[in-house]
Parts: C-alpha cells; structure tokens; sequence
C-alpha cells in the first residue's frame, strides 16, 4: 500500500491528512505537497495520522521540516490523530512535544 494524503482549507481549519505508509519513496512527493499547501495558507496547521499505517525516518523528518517552516512564519503544527505505530515512533524520538502531543 502506498501512501495517500488529502490537504484542505477552509475557514475554520487547515487540515493535511496522511494515509497508509509514508518512507523514502514517498516522502519527495509528500514534502513538496505539504509545503505548497502551507504557503497558500495561514493559521494553525492540523495534521491527521489516524489513517498512517507506516511513517519512517525519511516521512518523520518532512513533518519536522513542515514544523520549521511553519514557526519561521510564526504558525503553528499540532498532530491531532495518530495510529499506535506512528505514537511508538514519536514516542521513541521524543518529538511528540513538538506537535501538540502529550
């Protein structure tokens, strides 16, 4: 299963959701996605994971990324939804803070 994404805006919200497995094959296309979306944008961005079966180094280092370039321009990222593999992973390297996770 490859991976799957759906980015939306509206007044209320900005919402990018991911699905089924982000790795290095991937994450070129998603990175440039996510950050063309981000700069048509403003405000918070939310990020759901519910749907993310698989996320690798290459896949946690594009919402990291998408983390920094949004605070360069005083905005903010929160994860809002997330599977059990994605939590033991931001679990594992400590980056659950940085996206609004407790």
């Amino acid at each position: 299963m490859g991976a799957g994404w759906k980015m939306e805006s509206s007044v209320e919200e900005v919402l990018i959701k991911i699905s089924g497995e982000v790795d290095f094959t991937g994450t070129p296309e998603l990175r440039d996605k996510m950050h063309h979306f981000v700069k048509e944008t403003s405000g918070e961005v939310r990020v759901d994971l519910s749907e993310l079966e698989y996320l690798d180094s290459s896949g946690l280092a594009s919402l990291i990324e998408l983390r920094r370039m949004l605070v360069k321009d005083s905005r903010t990222v929160k994860i809002v939804a997330v599977t059990d593999q994605v939590d033991r992973l931001l679990n594992l390297t400590q980056v659950k803070s940085l996206f609004g996770l407790t």
